[in-house]
């Protein structure tokens, strides 16, 4: 009897030890996590444009709130998450903008390493895999869901979201893309997923023209000639435009008339398959291109 006895005691010694050991690992984690994290300086905000290869991810980070906007395609799950993870583990506003794989694919590695209070959809809706996926995962972790409606503003501390888009119902999910403008003091972004020319008709005729006028634009489906109409980038007017696409891609994106275009308007473009990050910095007053 006297040996079960000590068996026992060794038993919960061994478990006693090993969740010590387990808890020392996540300590480390957590601390070398908070050590390595960046921090945004005091009055500023920054909005990155992260490489995910042929997909979109934004996040727009000050001291008072986080943004990010869709979250790449699930073969980059992995870096998309280490990206975020570098700034913050909270998360105000994920906005995803609408249910194809390239723009919620890494949705639920977001939703599980950062406490995201708040997920901002359209009601557009798809029977795949990855939706149902991205769906399970937004029920596990409790998140508050807000279905967008055009003309709706909220805050993430210091950062203002406006709803611009969509304004009607579309067959197209693409059409259906939520497009958000982002203001941090006096400088604005507008993010625009994969909405097309006839979406951007429709944000032409309902908005004022100081609502569609930004700093910089996220330029639509991945500089797709279907998108960027000459009429939205004239009314956007934007000091520096993005691509968000991977190196040679088989869509051709970013397509040539998109290029001419910005070109022809003498609007400064980054494209994320041959810069990588594409970072800006805003002090409140102006924009400036950090690079990657």
């Amino acid at each position: 009897m006297s040996r079960r006895v000590r068996k026992g005691k060794y038993s919960l010694l061994s478990m006693i030890v090993a969740l010590l050991i387990l808890l020392g690992f996540w300590l480390y984690d957590h601390i070398y996590e908070q050590m390595n994290r960046v921090e945004i300086e005091n009055g500023s905000c920054e909005f990155h444009f992260v490489d995910v290869g042929q997909g979109d991810c934004a996040m727009i980070v000050s001291e008072g709130g986080v943004i990010v906007v869709d979250a790449g395609p699930q073969d980059h799950a992995e870096s998309t998450r280490e990206y975020i993870s570098q700034y913050t583990d909270t998360v105000d506003y994920l906005i995803l903008t609408h249910p194809h794989e390239d723009h919620i694919g890494g949705a639920d590695e977001i939703l599980s390493a950062c406490d995201v209070k708040n997920v901002i959809m359209s009601d557009a809706y798809t029977d795949t895999y990855t939706f149902t996926r991205l769906l399970d995962a937004i029920e596990a972790e409790g998140c508050n869901v807000i279905q967008s409606k055009a003309g709706e503003e909220y805050y993430a501390g210091d950062i203002k979201l406006t709803i611009l888009s969509p304004l009607s119902e579309f067959t197209d999910l693409n059409d259906y893309s939520v497009v958000t403008r982002v203001e941090y003091g006096n400088t604005s972004a507008i993010l625009t997923g994969d909405v097309e020319n006839h979406s951007e008709g429709l944000m032409l005729k309902e908005h004022p023209k100081a609502l569609l006028r930004a700093d910089i634009l996220e330029i639509g489906h991945h500089g797709s000639s279907t998108s960027n109409s000459a009429s939205f980038l004239d009314a956007v007017s934007p000091e520096y435009a993005v691509i968000q696409c991977a190196e040679g891609n088989s869509y051709g994106h970013p397509h040539w008339e998109t290029i001419k275009k910005l070109e022809d308007r003498d609007i400064p473009y980054y494209r994320t398959d041959e810069a990588g990050h594409v970072v800006f910095f805003s002090d409140g007053n102006e924009i400036e291109y950090l690079g990657q």
